[in-house]
């Protein structure tokens, strides 16, 4: 029994394996969470202001965290870590961009404000919600952990691929701050910013797909060593999955959130009344006063 999903030149087999490493991580997310909910009102959530939306987030934070243990634990956790470079990917698209947008849904605002009370954890929220670092930081970490040299140096250890993983779900986490954290005390954009910044964020993996994708040769020693877990598939045609997979799969969360923000500013558009008539500003004879349309 290992504790993490490791490469270990055995022969591979349907046999499940225990990964307690993976279990005691997601259960102390579980712990985190359930201990924030469970705080005072006066320290943490206020039931009577969040009321059903509660249960929301709760749900939500469950989805992110079903997601992360999926992309961790046996079988996707060690396919992905010694054997198929595809499962690598899945592993990449479930860690950095469908479990972080549905933990950050899963945080209730109330608490996501609290925390810009921290002294300590006040300045990283504030960072981390400028697009510019924000992108930066996800592309370093997604271009740092596909280059060969260091993919086959960490994966060969548990602590090495432990670090990917958590570096995968740190950058996805800082991805998507600037477009889910709490508007406007921290998230200044509007949803034409937020849209484009989404947009920016589909452009720099297709360099790493396309290397994957059109290389003649197997890129990684890791995949191209590994006992074959399908014989019908080689290496290279492993590496080419893991490649369409980078860019038309993992685009797709992108591309729903872009969906999402842009239809809910259509609507809100659509419904906004109009501005005022000039005599609606002259006292009426009933008195009331004009009613101030808010700048969206």
């Amino acid at each position: 029994m290992t504790w993490w999903c490791s490469a270990t030149g055995e022969l591979w087999t349907w046999t499940w394996r225990a990964y307690p490493g993976v279990w005691l991580f997601v259960g102390l997310l579980a712990a985190w969470y359930w201990r924030t909910l469970r705080l005072s009102p006066d320290r943490a959530v206020d039931r009577r202001s969040v009321g059903p939306s509660v249960g929301h987030s709760v749900a939500w934070f469950v989805c992110g965290i079903l997601c992360i243990w999926l992309a961790l634990d046996w079988p996707l956790g060690a396919l992905g870590a010694g054997y198929l470079a595809s499962m690598h990917t899945v592993s990449y698209i479930l860690l950095a961009l469908v479990a972080p947008p549905c933990l950050i849904l899963g945080i209730p605002r109330e608490v996501q404000l609290r925390s810009l009370e921290r002294p300590k954890l006040s300045p990283v929220l504030r960072l981390a919600a400028r697009p510019w670092f924000a992108l930066g930081l996800f592309n370093v970490i997604l271009f740092v952990t596909h280059i060969p040299d260091v993919v086959d140096a960490l994966m060969a250890s548990q602590l090495g691929a432990l670090l990917i993983d958590l570096g995968w779900l740190v950058g996805g986490l800082v991805l998507w701050w600037p477009v889910m954290g709490p508007s406007p005390q921290l998230v200044t954009m509007r949803r034409p910013m937020k849209m484009a910044y989404l947009f920016a964020s589909t452009l720099p993996p297709i360099i790493p797909s396309a290397f994957l994708t059109f290389a003649e040769y197997p890129l990684y020693a890791t995949y191209e060593l590994a006992p074959r877990v399908f014989p019908v598939l080689t290496a290279q045609q492993d590496q080419q999955v893991a490649g369409l997979l980078m860019k038309l799969v993992g685009d797709l969360p992108v591309w729903l959130a872009f969906g999402v923000i842009f239809f809910r500013w259509a609507r809100e558009s659509t419904t906004t009344p109009p501005p005022a008539h000039p005599d609606s500003l002259k006292s009426g004879l009933a008195g009331q006063e004009p009613e101030v349309v808010r700048e969206k």
